[in-house]
C-alpha cells in the first residue's frame, strides 16, 4: 500500500486545485485488492480529483476514475472486462446536521463531512469500491456446465401449465 495523499482541504477547494495520477489495485488498501470480484490486482486505475466551491460557497471534490478492470463473472467465474468510468461530485459539510438537511432536500446529492485534512487515496478507494458492479457477468456467458444443467431441467412453468390444463 502506498502512502496517503493528504491535502489541506480548505486550500484545495478554495484554490480549485487538482491531483491526478494512476495506481494499480495492488497498491491500494487490502479492502480493495482483496475484493472477491477483482480477478487481476495488476489492473491500473487512472484518477483525477479536483476541488472547488459551488454557487452556495460549499466546498466540493470532483472525483473521476477510469480504467479497465478484470472482474470475476458471477456465472462462469472467469475474468470479464469491466470498463470503469466513474464520476462523483462530493459536497463537503461542516457538520452532520447540515449534511442531513442538504441530503434530505436533494436525494441525488453526494456529501460527506468536512475535515481539515483529507486522504485522497482513501477517497479514491471508497469511490472505486462503490463503482464495482454487484454481480458482473459476460454479455454472452458460454458456460457449458450451466447450459447442460439448464438443458436437462424441464421448465417449471411448462409443468404448471400442464397441471392447469389437466383440470
Amino acid at each position: 500500500m502506498l502512502d496517503p495523499i493528504l491535502i489541506d482541504t480548505a486550500k484545495f477547494t478554495q484554490e480549485g486545485l487538482s491531483h491526478s495520477g494512476e495506481t494499480t489495485l495492488a497498491q491500494l488498501d487490502a479492502r480493495v485488492f482483496t475484493h472477491e470480484l477483482l480477478a487481476d490486482t495488476g489492473d491500473t486505475v487512472h484518477y483525477r480529483i479536483r476541488g472547488g466551491t459551488d454557487r452556495w460557497q460549499r466546498p466540493f471534490l470532483d472525483i473521476a476514475l477510469s480504467g479497465v478492470l478484470q472482474l470475476v463473472c458471477q456465472r462462469c467465474l472467469k475474468p470479464v472486462p469491466f470498463v470503469l468510468e466513474d464520476h462523483a461530485h462530493v459536497v463537503l459539510f461542516a457538520d452532520e446536521a447540515r449534511l442531513d438537511e442538504a441530503m434530505a432536500a436533494d436525494e441525488t446529492l453526494e456529501g460527506m463531512l468536512y475535515s481539515a485534512e483529507i486522504d485522497l487515496r482513501t477517497l479514491l478507494e471508497d469511490q472505486l469500491l462503490m463503482a464495482i458492479p454487484f454481480a458482473p457477468r459476460h454479455e454472452d456467458c458460454n458456460n457449458a456446465t450451466l447450459a447442460r444443467v439448464n438443458q436437462d431441467q424441464p421448465n417449471p412453468f411448462a409443468k404448471l401449465a400442464g397441471l392447469k390444463s389437466d383440470r
